[in-house]
């Protein structure tokens, strides 16, 4: 989702190269080829439910599709192992990566354009899901077809992690499904031992409690944490800053830092709607009531002792503060910890960070009668077809996109660039149950514990809002968000804005 590994290749079409990738590449492929966009083309040998499962496999060899999507560990590890699909298939796959808001804006013109250029596309969950969902096509009449190769582990959400399949692959609808889980960014939080267990009688003298964290920790316990490390450090003591928030230009993840805390006290969300579902028609927001006030008064607070980049830390940038070892402690997307734990790079390696969940609510801050959880924000990019394309295409696509998300492919990125799977069968592998615990080959399987076990889970994970302006909502949330921060309004004068502006968005 957001982590780029050291070898990423950002590949931008220009329009040169589109015209290129255009021209004569079905010419060489004799009669029977079909040319569709951006050099993609389609050869048929129909198989049927008798055929064996090689016949299966081979159906459209000589046929070539273009996935268009963000530059994330799994693209970069199919696009090396393409050969492997390409042999066994005897279909081509071009692989253009890009980062996520270039990646939106390409495949949002695909696909509103009637053009299936891109035939298969990175559908991440709110920015390209909410959106553009009745753009891409229905998988489930393609799950069990017998004319199709199909994964023995099957499409239900039993196979994904909780929740994943209805995050990347259900929009509006709860019997279509757009996308199959493809890579994973849960959010948990990461903190210095070392530096937790050395101040820790500092801190209890001054607070009362032990500096530690664990899933019973809450928003306050973080917001006394970051004030005792901005003092001690001002007070000229060799420490870090204790936190920093997602602020930066990254509209999306400025959103999802507030959300969390949001969640967690009360199981606030922003429309009384599905939140694992979305709707079309939210209706008016709650932004503007006292639970909302309460919390944005307490974001501005942790904001205040917070690192003093803090608004121009986005989410890449966060990472690098941490890794820096200029905070003491982040709530981070879990595809980090590979970075993390690179001791060629991080001076919070080498077993000095620790995981746990989200940040619990505090009962204190709860005002709407919901329950304190440990609220924990994703996101889950999925592989999608779009809809545009001939029904050979799809099929085409489909068996590319079934490959791309199996088990075997899951376990290789995890093992060659710190993937984060989407398979429960992935880390029910003896050699990743190995990984979770140190000494590891696997650094991302450090975080399964607190992610898959317990902050995906119900009550606490917090999906949405999904909704068609799910882009607009997320820009309006970020700039109001760091007018509070910066002191140019009120949390109150905040709230009340978004209250407007959210209701105008939906014609509420």
């Amino acid at each position: 989702m957001f982590y780029t590994p050291k070898d990423a290749i950002f590949k931008r079409v220009s329009r040169r190269k589109f015209l290129e990738l255009g021209g004569g590449a079905a010419s060489a492929l004799g009669v029977g080829s079909l040319t569709l966009g951006l050099g993609s083309t389609i050869t048929r040998s129909r198989a049927q439910a008798a055929s064996s499962d090689d016949a299966k496999w081979k159906q459209y060899a000589g046929s070539k599709l273009v996935f268009m999507s963000e530059n994330t560990p799994p693209s970069f590890a199919i696009r090396d192992n393409i050969k492997a699909f390409t042999d066994l298939t005897g279909i081509e796959v071009t692989i253009l990566t890009d980062d996520l808001p270039v990646v939106q804006q390409k495949l949002g013109i695909d696909l509103r354009g009637g053009k299936a250029d891109y035939v298969l596309g990175y559908v991440q969950d709110k920015p390209i899901g909410a959106p553009f969902a009745d753009f891409f096509a229905d998988m489930t009449p393609m799950f069990g077809d017998d004319t199709l190769p199909q994964d023995p582990e099957g499409y239900g959400d039993s196979a994904w992690f909780d929740n994943f399949l209805t995050v990347c692959g259900r929009f509006y609808d709860k019997g279509k499904v757009i996308a199959l889980p493809y890579d994973a960014a849960i959010a948990c939080t990461f903190y210095r031992q070392d530096l937790f267990e050395a101040n820790s009688k500092d801190f209890e003298a001054e607070y009362g409690y032990r500096l530690e964290f664990n899933k019973d920790s809450t928003w306050q316990h973080v917001t006394d944490m970051a004030t005792f490390f901005k003092k001690a450090k001002e007070a000229g003591k060799d420490v870090p800053y204790g936190y920093a928030q997602h602020q930066g230009s990254f509209a999306w993840t400025t959103q999802l830092d507030i959300q969390r805390m949001l969640f967690a006290n009360g199981q606030w969300i922003d429309w009384a709607i599905d939140d694992k579902l979305g709707s079309k028609t939210p209706g008016k927001t709650n932004w503007g009531d006292e639970q909302s006030i309460l919390i944005m008064t307490k974001f501005k607070e942790l904001a205040d002792v917070c690192h003093p980049d803090n608004l121009a830390n986005g989410t890449l940038e966060l990472n690098t503060v941490y890794q820096s070892g200029n905070i003491a402690m982040q709530t981070q997307y879990h595809e980090f910890a590979a970075s993390i734990e690179d001791e060629s790079k991080s001076r919070a390696a080498g077993g000095k960070t620790a995981y746990a969940p989200c940040p619990k609510g505090d009962p204190s801050w709860i005002k709407n009668g919901g329950m304190a959880v440990n609220g924990t924000s994703c996101g889950i990019g999925g592989i999608g077809i779009n809809g545009n394309a001939s029904e050979d295409l799809k099929r085409a696509a489909y068996i590319f996109a079934i490959w791309s998300v199996s088990r075997e492919n899951q376990f290789n990125v995890l093992k060659g660039l710190g993937g984060t799977p989407t398979r429960k069968s992935v880390v029910e592998m003896p050699e990743v149950k190995k990984a979770m615990v140190r000494p590891t080959t696997m650094p991302n399987a450090l975080t399964f514990d607190p992610v898959y076990n317990y902050g995906i889970k119900d009550p606490h994970l917090v999906m949405g809002p999904k909704i068609p302006q799910a882009n607009e909502y997320h820009s309006i949330i970020a700039a109001e968000i760091q007018k509070c921060c910066s002191g140019e309004q009120t949390p109150e004068q905040t709230c009340k804005s978004l209250q407007t502006q959210l209701d105008e968005l939906n014609g509420a």
